[in-house]
């Protein structure tokens, strides 16, 4: 059994190599190779999937993650890409339900809140998003995307000091990154917030 580990963990390498490359029917073969040897490879499931994903396969790869989370719960990839794939085929309840589960075993997942905040944007619950973000953001505070997405509900809802303040914090993020174009731009939307209100 050994062997088979060390040989699915050289597999995997070379499906990452194949999906790095764009070749995502060769990779999703490569990761089920992985699978015939390690069953129980979490992260093939969750990479093989995503590929499945970006090629339109949603449904396997809804499959395939719900055979992630039946072996591993408690791990909130398999639990957000799936949320992914429905988010992907616009199936907003879905994806909310998957989020919302994720939650359930990972409440400390940013990615599972910023999934959840997506879906509920996507059936027009703003507020609700809105807090979903905040949620996300009292994990991590420093992705300046979850800001501008928390900037872009609070517009809807017309809070626009709020909406100045998540952008403002977001050009600070950014520009501490050195990314002055999104640091630019992200003053020049709060500047806007500011005067609409």
């Amino acid at each position: 059994m050994s062997d088979d580990i060390s040989d699915a963990k050289v597999l995997l390498q070379q499906a990452r190599v194949l999906r790095q490359q764009g070749e995502n029917k060769k990779a999703i073969k490569a990761y089920r190779d992985v699978l015939d040897l390690d069953p129980d490879c979490i992260d093939a499931l969750n990479e093989m999937g995503e590929v499945l994903i970006k090629i339109g396969e949603q449904s396997e790869a809804i499959r395939a993650f719900d055979t992630a989370i039946s072996k591993r719960p408690k791990d909130y990839r398999a639990h957000s890409n799936k949320a992914e794939a429905y988010l992907t085929i616009g199936d907003f309840d879905s994806a909310l339900m998957a989020a919302e589960e994720g939650l359930r075993h990972c409440p400390d997942s940013e990615e599972l809140w910023v999934k959840k905040a997506r879906a509920l944007e996507s059936v027009f619950k703003i507020e609700e998003a809105a807090e979903a973000y905040r949620q996300a953001l009292k994990i991590n505070s420093t992705d300046p995307e979850i800001w501008k997405a928390l900037a872009l509900t609070l517009d809807a809802l017309q809070k626009w000091e709020e909406v100045a303040r998540a952008y403002t914090i977001a050009a600070d993020l950014h520009k501490r990154r050195g990314e002055m174009q999104d640091y630019e731009s992200c003053l020049r939307f709060a500047k806007m917030a500011k005067e609409s209100s």
